[in-house]
């Protein structure tokens, strides 16, 4: 399945979109005809300076990485910050381990029920055995597996 099909079809999105577009302007433009009310950062670099200009008023954004500036000796700038002003756009990060000591008392507690229910769904790329691993790992970096990225040594 397509990943931007998954995400509607799995997860409920109203839209989606591939960040890899030839045209992302013209993508978001069709996708998002009224402007994008949520989105998560997870790429950066060009992509977070495209999605800005098509941010609705009083759009959010939740910053969680911006994995097109990992590996870059200078990162590239984003040139429409100012969109944020006038948009209002509340953007904020996220490091997971702020939230490290919440896992087993509130996260699990919380999510597994839902799990259990089908209520929250995922998707696990499961790579069968240690020697995958490296395969797996570089996977992650080309975009080419689809959820969660397991390397299943052992199985119970």
């Amino acid at each position: 399945m397509h990943k931007v099909e998954l995400l509607k079809s799995k997860f409920g999105f109203d839209e989606a979109f591939n960040y890899k577009e030839d045209d992302l302007d013209a993508a978001l433009k069709r996708y998002f005809p009224e402007g994008i009310d949520i989105y998560f950062e997870n790429v950066g670099g060009k992509t977070l300076d495209v999605v800005l200009m098509n941010m609705r008023l009083h759009g959010r954004i939740a910053a969680c990485g911006m994995i097109s500036q990992y590996n870059l000796e200078q990162p590239e700038g984003v040139h429409n910050l100012m969109t944020i002003v006038y948009r209002r756009i509340r953007l904020e990060g996220f490091v997971v381990m702020d939230y490290f000591d919440q896992y087993y008392s509130k996260f699990l507690e919380a999510v597994l029920p839902l799990i259990r229910q089908r209520k929250i769904a995922y998707v696990e790329d499961i790579a069968e055995g240690l020697e995958s691993g490296p395969a797996a790992f570089l996977r992650l970096f080309s975009g080419q597996n689809v959820g969660k990225q397991v390397v299943a040594v052992a199985h119970e």
